[in-house]
Formats: C-alpha cells, sequence, structure tokens
C-alpha cells in the first residue's frame, strides 16, 4: 500500500462512523460513536501532519497546499473539543456533530481532489511506500499513546 491508499482508507473507515452517528439510537450509542470519531480524527490529523505534510513542503507543486489543510485540521480538533465537553443528550451535540462531519466532509474531498493527486504527480511509487511505512509506524505510535490519554 501507498501513502494515498492509507489515507483513502482512513477517510472511509470516519466517513462509515458517522454514517452510524447518523443512526444512532441513543445516548450511549452516539458517545462510544463519538469516542471513536474522536480518536481516528485526532490520530489520522496528527499522523498526516508528522508525514504527508513535511514530505509535502519538499514539492512546488504541493508545498501551497499544506497550510490550508492544517487550517482545517484545527478547525476540526477544535469542534472536537467543544463536542468532547459536551453530552450527546445536550440540545447542540447533533448540531455540533453535524458541523463536524460537513468540515470533515469538505476536507477530504479537497484532499482527495487536489492534494492527493498532486502528491501522486510528485512522488514516485517508492517514496510513495516509504511515507505509507512512516505513516503506519507514527499510526502506531500515537495510537497507544492516544488510547492511554482516554
Amino acid at each position: 500500500m501507498n501513502v494515498i491508499e492509507l489515507i483513502k482508507s482512513d477517510h472511509r473507515k470516519v466517513e462509515s462512523l458517522f454514517s452510524e452517528m447518523e443512526k444512532a439510537k441513543d445516548s450511549e450509542e452516539m458517545q462510544i460513536l463519538f469516542d471513536q470519531i474522536y480518536t481516528e480524527l485526532t490520530l489520522h490529523a496528527k499522523v498526516e501532519e508528522l508525514t504527508l505534510y513535511p514530505s509535502m513542503r519538499n514539492y512546488d507543486e504541493t508545498h501551497d497546499m499544506v497550510e490550508e489543510a492544517e487550517e482545517e485540521h484545527i478547525e476540526a480538533r477544535e469542534l472536537l473539543e467543544e463536542i468532547k465537553s459536551m453530552s450527546p443528550s445536550d440540545p447542540e451535540f447533533k448540531a455540533k456533530i453535524e458541523e463536524l462531519r460537513e468540515a470533515v466532509q469538505h476536507h477530504v474531498e479537497e484532499e482527495e481532489s487536489e492534494i492527493l493527486p498532486s502528491v501522486s504527480d510528485s512522488m514516485d511509487e517508492q517514496e510513495m511506500k516509504e511515507l505509507a511505512k512512516e505513516f503506519q509506524e507514527a499510526k502506531s505510535k500515537l495510537e497507544k499513546e492516544i488510547s492511554a490519554a482516554s
């Protein structure tokens, strides 16, 4: 697998969690799903910031895309923290989840239609495989840290 395939796989996982959230029947189920979304998004963003984005800065074609992507990560992190402080029974909870879902959806669409094709054009297959290895290693390490912190 190359780094693009790994990133898209993470995107599909989070989209699936948001779909499950829409169907959640009670506060307990919503809390469990939010906790999973929180972990997945936090992990994914940190790993991209540690592996993909620094690599993108090395190429003229992708250098300028990093700043906007990082700003979108900050926006998502702020929403995640805001939602984390709420209870699923809070009247604002569902609206904030929807706001988060839309922000993430926008970021994913941009990443998959603009950023990742540019990465693919800039890096050769070997570089993308090496980056995938870094991505997976960073993810494994951070997963343990995030799980311990939860």
